[in-house]
């Protein structure tokens, strides 16, 4: 997955996570936040995708009962289930990376919700 610039998003600079002198993260939650949005949008991408490439197997049909149109029918149905397939797998890690984003987003921003109240003395000593 790339921004619309054209620079990737991976694990780490795409999920709003960064090394930080050597040890550690940063996380900036609104980062991440952005970055749930574009992965929902890229997971209907591939449900779109899906849709489309099942149509496609739906109708995959040799012109004529022939060998060679018998095979070529063939060979295109293996070529649309492998897609199918490969989009699944494609699918279930977007939503792989909505959950974590999600999660860490929500935990990060809870944690920095608790921190300042303690820091704005709410919290632990009251």
């Amino acid at each position: 997955m790339t921004e619309s610039n054209g620079s990737p998003i991976g694990p780490t600079v795409g999920a709003g996570l960064g090394a930080v002198g050597g040890a550690g993260y940063n996380f900036d939650p609104d980062q991440i936040a952005a970055l749930i949005p574009k992965w929902e949008a890229l997971k209907d991408e591939i449900d779109a995708d899906l849709a489309t490439l099942q149509v496609a197997s739906n109708h995959v049909q040799p012109p004529s009962s022939d060998q060679p149109a018998v095979t070529n029918a063939r060979a295109t149905a293996q070529s649309i289930d492998a897609a199918i397939q490969h989009s699944l797998t494609l699918r279930q890690y977007a939503e792989s990376w909505i959950e974590q984003l999600q999660r860490a987003n929500g935990t990060y921003v809870q944690y920095e919700d608790d921190t300042s109240g303690v820091l704005n003395g709410r919290g632990l000593y009251q």
